[in-house]
């Protein structure tokens, strides 16, 4: 198990190390690369060689903040820190051979797992942009614009521009403090929380056709399987955040949406909740974990038997509440 750190020691960590290279999640969100960057970026402010590992899933929507920090293949890894990252298994194939090898991880999660030598965990931030951004301040960092559009972008998108139930005070002093130094959020908002490409409204309209609810209508649950995605053209940018449409729906507490993989038949399933009701348990029941609010697990059955039985889990865990 690791050695849990506070952030002035994990600052120190990393500033004692020469070079470090930065791991990123499988299908990643803006809080991983943009935590990656900000971090990649403080550190060679202070000198140090520091890479982000490519990650074969990154979409073209994030792509852009690691511009300049993908590590050249070949590169030694010195110290290896992995940013948002609750599990081994969560890494992507281009990082399956270092998971035993971490030795720092900053995370958000509670339900990490303690692979990395040495953690760095703060279940409570809202996202592991507030675990960087404190580190980058034991550090006396003097971040620039791309260090403060990457923080922006990492406490934006996992709070759902600061309208989920996560949201801290921390994230939003992390975007005045952004918004005061010159970004100019207003694109990054619209590309990530307004912007939808037709394949998008598709989406949109295929899942709430096939949508069922329990009995008492607080669980919805709906799938997309991957031959009609695969029809349509559908990216991986195009089923972000598909959950939270969920929990727009008037008295549902629990949504639920599965999307089939490209590899397997098995469904990648994202659940969303409403207080009391907690995601991170009904997933736990699958073998998967995440927040209160947002979990997540796989499923290998058939759409309607996964739907079936994770509406059952769902349905208990509000009652239990």
């Amino acid at each position: 198990m690791s050695t849990m750190l506070d952030v002035s020691r994990a600052a120190e960590r990393l500033l004692a190390a020469e070079r470090v290279l930065i791991l990123t999640h499988r299908r990643p969100d803006g809080d991983t690369i943009g935590s990656a960057a900000a971090l990649c970026r403080v550190l060679r402010q202070k000198g140090k060689e520091a890479w982000v590992l490519p990650n074969e899933d990154i979409t073209p929507r994030l792509s852009f903040l690691l511009e300049g920090l993908t590590a050249p293949e070949g590169t030694a890894p010195g110290l290896i820190a992995a940013v948002d990252i609750a599990d081994t298994q969560l890494l992507p194939p281009s990082a399956a051979a270092l998971g035993d090898r971490v030795d720092l991880c900053l995370d958000h999660h509670p339900s990490n797992t303690g692979y990395a030598r040495e953690l760095l965990l703060h279940p409570k931030a809202a996202a592991t942009g507030e675990v960087v951004f404190q580190v980058m301040e034991a550090m006396d960092a003097r971040p620039d614009g791309k260090i403060w559009e990457a923080l922006y972008i990492a406490v934006a998108t996992d709070t759902g521009c600061f309208r989920f139930s996560n949201t801290t005070p921390l994230a939003h002093r992390i975007a005045a403090d952004a918004i005061a130094a010159g970004l100019d959020f207003l694109p990054h908002n619209r590309t990530f929380f307004e912007a939808k490409s037709k394949n998008r409204f598709l989406i949109e309209r295929k899942m709430f056709d096939s949508m069922v609810f329990s009995p008492d209508g607080r669980v919805c649950c709906a799938w997309l399987d991957r031959d009609w995605l695969n029809a349509i053209g559908a990216t991986d940018d195009d089923l972000d955040n598909l959950s939270t449409l969920t929990m727009s729906l008037e008295d549902v507490q629990c949504g639920i949406i599965l999307t089939q993989n490209k590899k397997d038949k098995a469904y990648k399933v994202s659940v969303r909740t409403h207080k009391p009701a907690d995601a991170s348990r009904i997933c736990a029941g699958f073998g998967g974990g995440g927040h209160a609010r947002a979990a997540g697990c796989t499923v290998d059955l058939p759409a309607e038997a996964a739907c079936k039985a994770l509406m059952a889990a769902a349905a208990e865990e509000i009652a239990s509440c």
